[in-house]
């Protein structure tokens, strides 16, 4: 198969060079010159002008790069491949990206959105697909299980960047972020339940789907993920104390080891995407691996390359003719625009809006709706459609038109309704906890809050609003990142000492934390050295 694509790109050489130069170096490089005018200021994302680009340049308008001629029959499969590759790395950098164990430390979180919220998701979903397309249940089902996960590309977009880091709590970016990782290796066991009902008896199909499917593909999957994980993070302890690996291979491991899972899982035949997530989860489960490319943004750069290029082809594969298909199979665009509506309405926000209080992570309503109007549909759903075009002979149409529909509506809608949140999520957030750390202090000490009983260490009613995460205070983004790498750090207690500027000073009192103190700022002669987190305990003081 690989040979035949190698055959099919030489003899269509000219048009590859052309993908290549416009597409891929011309415009990553003009979208980096302005990549903060369109992220922050046009509040664009990255997808939707990737779209665009791609749409303008392929079939559709300049004719440029067409896919479907450059591949011909193998296009199905070349889509499905990329996507597998490029899903693969972004729940890797999901594993990766969340701080220490914290599938553990937020289990409920993820077993309620995983559970109850990603079932109900399939069903509403389903029957949009039944009333609105005209479809059989079992086939509206096959459709729902394609756009039930949420994209971990595209939740990229809005869990990371300066936009997200000023505006959109770290708690609810991280639980969107291991959400989107996992539920992406989740979608199987939706998708080919309807498919083995359709083909077998009932009995039959639903004992194949719990031997083949729950146990075998998903069940599996996560054990071997998180063994050959364990595996790798030794190795990779032992290289490096040993001084046999260098920087630039540390910081490369996660990707080629995603790939490596990737390949590894797919040759048994289990889910390689879940495997992939969970491998990157226990790659960072003590928080080793999170400090050791804490300071690197390697990892953004290869997930800005690979996410740009996968979206700017799928502008160019979108099969535009298929929306106007004169009403064949129902494929009509007032029944594309419904479903879309009734999709981006109705599939989350309901039920995660009424679980919410089920869901720690969640600390009020207004995360809640961020959280449950953010699940976007894009690369995820056109792995699931492709899976059951290719592996499984389920007809392309109306399958692929609708789901690419579906994706194109999400990109445009939930990549362009950031903005409308602005900062008043971050502010009501972190304001709420910050006035209920300074109630809880302020009944505990008097008209002063004071930390540690210390009444040196004050916190006065012209500081700025604070984050607090867990076990770590913050006022600016910068200590936010920090707290994401000190997800294992134990208990500590936080003081603000306020200079002159109402910036928190920093004070180490403690060695035996459980990170390197070098790593934070410290006092110098009374002036801060740098502007920071203060750690403290009930310990001496070993010298700042």
């Amino acid at each position: 198969m690989l040979l035949t694509w190698l055959l099919v790109i030489i003899q269509h050489k000219t048009a590859f060079w052309l993908a290549h130069t416009f597409f891929k170096g011309g415009f990553i490089t003009i979208f980096g010159l302005i990549s903060l005018i369109i992220k922050d200021r046009l509040y664009m994302s990255e997808a939707m002008v990737a779209i665009v680009f791609g749409v303008v340049l392929g079939p559709v308008a300049a004719k440029l790069f067409d896919p479907t001629h450059l591949f011909e029959h193998h296009i199905n499969h070349v889509t499905l491949e990329f996507t597998r590759i490029v899903i693969a790395i972004q729940c890797m950098a999901c594993g990766v990206d969340l701080p220490g164990n914290y599938l553990y430390k937020e289990w409920k979180s993820v077993a309620m959105l995983l559970g109850p919220v990603m079932i109900v998701k399939w069903l509403v979903t389903g029957l949009g697909v039944y009333w609105i397309m005209g479809l059989p249940f079992l086939d509206a089902l096959v459709i729902s299980a394609c756009i039930t996960p949420t994209d971990p590309v595209l939740a990229n977009s809005i869990v990371k960047g300066k936009f997200a880091e000023r505006h959109v709590p770290l708690n609810v970016r991280l639980i969107l972020s291991a959400e989107s990782g996992a539920n992406d290796g989740l979608g199987t066991p939706f998708l080919l339940l309807p498919i083995f009902l359709m083909r077998l008896p009932v009995g039959q199909a639903i004992g194949d789907w719990t031997w083949k499917v729950v146990l075998y593909q998903i069940a599996m999957a996560a054990v071997i993920g998180a063994v050959v994980a364990y595996g790798g993070k030794r190795l990779l302890k032992t290289a490096e104390r040993r001084e046999w690996i260098d920087k630039e291979s540390i910081l490369s491991f996660s990707i080629a080891f995603a790939l490596f899972v990737l390949g590894f899982v797919s040759l048994l035949g289990s889910g390689d995407i879940l495997a992939v997530f969970v491998a990157g989860s226990v790659l960072t489960w003590d928080s080793w691996f999170n400090n050791k490319v804490a300071a690197s943004h390697f990892q953004e750069v290869i997930d800005a390359l690979v996410n740009l290029t996968y979206f700017i082809y799928i502008g160019t594969v979108v099969p535009w003719g298929s929306f106007v298909s004169g009403g064949q199979e129902n494929l009509e665009l007032w029944r594309l625009f419904l479903l879309a509506l009734w999709v981006i309405g109705l599939r989350r926000i309901p039920i995660v809006m009424g679980l919410y209080p089920w869901i720690p992570a969640l600390k009020d309503r207004q995360e809640a709706f961020f959280a449950a109007w953010f699940g976007p549909i894009g690369a995820g759903a056109i792995f699931y459609a492709h899976i059951a075009v290719i592996y499984y002979g389920y007809p392309p149409s109306p399958i692929l038109p609708i789901i690419f529909f579906i994706v194109l509506s999400s990109v445009v809608v939930h990549g362009g309704s950031v903005a409308f949140f602005n900062m008043s999520l971050t502010r009501t957030t972190t304001y709420s906890q910050w006035a209920a750390a300074r109630q809880n202090l302020s009944s505990a000490a008097g008209p002063q809050h004071v930390f540690n009983n210390n009444p040196e260490h004050t916190l006065m009613d012209n500081n700025p609003p604070l984050e607090i995460i867990g076990d770590v205070v913050s006022n600016n983004q910068r200590d936010l990142e920090k707290s994401e790498v000190m997800g294992t750090v134990s208990k500590r207690e936080v003081a603000f000492i306020l200079s002159d500027s109402s910036t928190p000073a920093v004070k180490e009192n403690d060695a035996s934390v459980g990170c390197d103190s070098s790593d934070l700022p410290v006092l110098v002669d009374g002036k801060e050295k740098d502007e920071g987190i203060t750690k403290v305990s009930n310990n001496n003081a070993v010298g700042s």
